[in-house]
């Protein structure tokens, strides 16, 4: 492999985003990593035919830092279809790149399957397809990320009763729904109601088909400045942030002079009374001890009660406009990758206010045990973030039943 690659490699981001191997102009290669250091470094050492190819072929390497998986994936998709690289092309077969089929239906259901979609008696496939996709779990995942924001349906037989995804939000449910009385009408009636009651459906439906095909085609920026709704733009761009399967450390232990560390979580029931609260922990004579009149109790005042990002968003940003409250050194958030991005933005607004850069950020995962935003925390410290979490939830759950139990008496004391 040439040197210049080898060197570019060694100097690769660890971001996600998609990378391609060139020989002269020619595109040999293009594909996808959730981090780019990681997965250009296994091409150093030859495995397979793939590297082996690339290894005697390839002169240039180039790659593009974007902001998730997701984007990645997408993008990665996109280039293929566009460039056609030869190895990607030859490398291809029916059993390993996965597309994303829509049926002939009314209303259009979507499926996930290879190149050549085997015809069933109950599924009839238009020619309409995305892909190629390298990777179909994250496909699926994406896939799973859009439902919620824009519903379909994937029930392939009309039933009475509304669908288990049609109850939680993710079908619309007349896509797929017997209509009872129209049933029972004459055969030239139940044509009419049809047709009068399907053209606003067809047209929500359709929309929300529209915008799936475009963030899967790469043209999800395009989407975004179209979409009047800001709710929906708003969800659209925590799906392109979204990094559900992917690890992004930015903080070495060893960079850490950690004398103070401030933890953040939140509590609401059903969306309702929903609070936030801080706690400390500082270290004394070499003893990591909590400082119980450093914390502090918030009552989420503008952010939506069950968006936990906002949430996180609105205490940090309340504490940071707080001078008077010394400042920490480690700021740990009880949540994964989204809630950290979250905290994120609002620190690095912070600092870009401030001369002061030194507070550092990292999230807990709890179910994964994972800490984000740090490399391979040491055990003493990963230690003292799990205890930083478990205090910050107890007093959280505690202050969130004082404020559910202050507010039922009111209610009962209108109603007397």
């Amino acid at each position: 492999m040439h040197q210049s690659i080898i060197q570019k490699i060694k100097n690769s981001p660890t971001e996600p985003g998609v990378y391609t191997f060139y020989q002269g102009n020619a595109v040999l290669y293009i594909g996808k990593a959730a981090n780019l250091k990681n997965r250009l470094k296994s091409y150093l050492k030859i495995t397979d035919l793939k590297t082996q190819s690339l290894h005697e072929e390839a002169d240039h390497l180039e790659y593009t830092v974007l902001r998730s998986d997701i984007e990645a994936l997408i993008e990665e998709s996109r280039l293929i279809k566009s460039l056609k690289p030869k190895y990607n092309v030859l490398w291809m077969d029916d059993k390993t790149y996965s597309y994303v089929h829509f049926t002939k239906d009314t209303f259009p259901k979507i499926v996930v399957g290879h190149e050549n979609l085997h015809r069933r008696s109950s599924l009839v496939v238009s020619r309409a397809r995305i892909g190629p996709f390298t990777d179909g779990g994250a496909l699926r995942i994406v896939l799973k990320l859009l439902r919620r924001s824009f519903p379909y349906c994937s029930c392939f037989q009309l039933h009475f009763r509304d669908c288990l995804n049609a109850q939680i939000g993710k079908c619309f449910g007349f896509c797929c729904k017997k209509d009872g009385v129209i049933a029972n009408l004459p055969a030239g009636r139940q044509v009419m109601r049809i047709w009068k009651s399907n053209i606003a459906n067809r047209k929500q439906y359709q929309k929300n088909i529209r915008a799936i095909k475009m963030v899967l085609n790469g043209t999800g920026k395009k989407l975004m400045a179209s979409l009047k709704d800001e709710k929906e733009r708003w969800a659209l761009e925590r799906i392109f942030e979204h990094k559900e399967f992917l690890n992004t450390y930015t903080v070495k232990p060893s960079e850490l002079d950690i004398q103070k560390i401030e933890c953040y979580d939140n509590s609401n029931f059903a969306g309702k009374e929903a609070v936030g609260a801080m706690t400390v922990l500082v270290k004394r004579d070499g003893v990591w001890m909590s400082d119980k009149n450093s914390y502090r109790k918030f009552k989420i005042k503008s952010a939506p009660t069950r968006d936990d990002p906002r949430m996180i968003s609105e205490v940090l940003g309340r504490r940071l406009n707080h001078p008077e409250w010394p400042y920490p050194d480690l700021i740990v958030i009880d949540g994964g990758i989204t809630q950290y991005r979250a905290a994120k933005r609002v620190l690095d607004e912070f600092h870009k206010r401030h001369t002061t850069d030194d507070i550092r950020l990292v999230s807990y995962a709890k179910p994964h045990r994972k800490v984000i935003g740090m490399a391979e925390a040491p055990k003493e410290l990963q230690e003292l973030i799990e205890r930083a979490i478990h205090q910050t939830h107890n007093f959280v759950i505690r202050y969130h039943r004082q404020v559910r139990s202050k507010a039922m008496f009111a209610t009962r004391t209108s109603l007397i």
